[in-house]
């Protein structure tokens, strides 16, 4: 029986509505029961990997045969308890923490597999990876991401598509990054002389690191948050700063991590200290050979449908980066069409889902049948 976009609607509502934030473990945990029962009723093994500082992971499995299809979402959102916002539609937006990025997503894998599980061929495998900290980096799921990576022979994401429309073929890496500084407190006015001020030293920081900003070579730096001090009129004995860099290509990651390292190291004012520590990362993703076969299927698949779909680079960070250093086919944007992720003006176009979960069940039969194709 074929979903209906009132019944799409409503799952995605029950969806949103769950907060899910990556820090939030309780609540990201329960939002994990509501997945892994929904799976659990489309037929699929679910095994739950806890961990125990973020959220659990599920592992979603199909079939027994030797061709491994991977399929990875998250189910994290930034947002924490206290930002969530109730779900709404307004015309065709569907508003609501995560609607976009990515419990629309899910569901568009979900309504996919829906459509495909009946009728999975025998030598066939589906296994869906679905993580609880994708935004903070993945540092508790990606090895679970990469063992599935070396058994498939294909890797799908259900991040959002792009604005244009486009799918995604090449994504940015991301180095993230905490700074901290420490000084000597005193009074601001009479104390001054013989005091140090953390502020102070992670200012000088955030402003060398800031050169490292390389346009050409399409590298970005962002120190996100900055905190420290406890009053105007007593001088910081701590500071610190949340920072990370992105970049497309590879080769940068070692040079970049040793500039920012020489920027700490540098002597400091008088009387502080600076400490470089290095969080969770994501690789960059780049599209090879057998990418790139695999978005000409996608193509002809979207062309079968009246749609016509291209590929573009972006600048966000995702899983799809771990299973692409497998050496395997690999594509990413299949998920919801929206626009303002991470934003409280975050939408999911309604309108969008269910034709997204159409090609994404087609490029699945299709792969499923002709995996030589991509391989």
């Amino acid at each position: 029986m074929k979903t209906t976009l009132a019944e799409a609607k409503e799952k995605l509502e029950q969806y949103v509505n769950l907060p899910s934030g990556s820090h939030d473990q309780a609540d990201v945990n329960a939002f994990a029961d509501v997945v892994q029962a929904d799976f659990e009723a489309l037929g699929m093994e679910v095994i739950r990997h806890p961990d125990e500082c973020a959220g659990d992971t599920l592992e979603c499995r199909a079939g027994t045969g030797k061709n491994e299809l991977l399929l990875l979402g998250h189910m994290d959102t930034v947002f924490a308890r206290g930002e969530n916002w109730p779900f709404r539609l307004e015309g065709d937006k569907a508003f609501g923490p995560g609607s976009m990025d990515m419990k629309g997503g899910l569901l568009v894998m979900y309504f996919a597999l829906k459509e495909v599980l009946p009728a999975l061929p025998n030598d066939a495998k589906i296994v869906c990876v679905l993580n609880a900290d994708e935004e903070i980096g993945s540092q508790s799921s990606h090895a679970l991401i990469e063992a599935h990576a070396k058994q498939a022979f294909v890797a799908l994401s259900f991040e959002p598509v792009r604005p244009s429309g486009a799918l995604v073929a090449q994504r940015k890496g991301v180095i993230s990054f905490h700074i901290r500084c420490t000084g000597q407190r005193g009074h601001a006015g009479s104390a001054y002389l013989e005091c140090a001020s953390a502020i102070e030293q992670i200012c000088s920081v955030v402003n060398a690191l800031y050169t490292l900003r390389d346009d050409a070579r399409s590298i970005s730096i962002n120190v996100g948050r900055i905190e420290g001090g406890s009053g105007e009129n007593i001088i910081a004995d701590e500071a610190n700063a949340y920072c990370e860099l992105r970049f497309f290509d590879p080769a940068y990651q070692d040079e970049l991590l040793a500039k920012v390292r020489e920027i700490c190291d540098r002597p400091g004012i008088q009387g502080t200290t600076t400490e470089l520590h290095v969080g969770a990362s994501h690789p960059p993703f780049k599209a090879n050979d057998k990418s790139a076969r695999l978005l000409e299927m996608a193509r002809q698949v979207a062309e079968m449908q009246g749609r016509t779909i291209k590929a573009e680079s972006t600048g966000g960070a995702g899983d799809i980066a771990f299973a692409g250093l497998q050496g395997i086919a690999a594509l990413d944007g299949l998920g919801i069409a929206g626009f303002h992720a991470h934003a409280k003006a975050e939408y999911a176009l309604m309108s969008s889902l269910l034709p997204n979960a159409q090609i994404a069940a087609e490029l699945m039969r299709a792969l499923l049948l002709h995996p030589e194709r991509v391989m």
